[in-house]
């Protein structure tokens, strides 16, 4: 039970500083192509993130 509310923990401030370099991202001025890159790879970024704090708890071993 203790990893489960670990893990909402760390999926809501993963969540939050997404939402916050997101806010960041569309603030500074740079080509919208870019930015959409930028964007992509912050969502990867916290979704591999949170991936490999939530697969041990269903008993799949990270490779790395």
């Amino acid at each position: 039970m203790d990893t489960l509310i670990g893990l909402l923990i760390l999926v809501i401030v993963v969540g939050i500083v997404l939402y916050l370099l997101m806010l960041l991202l569309d603030r500074i001025p740079m080509d919208d192509g870019f930015k959409q890159i930028a964007k992509v790879l912050l969502v990867l970024i916290c979704v591999l993130i949170v991936l490999a704090k939530a697969l041990p708890l269903i008993g799949v071993a990270m490779p790395f």
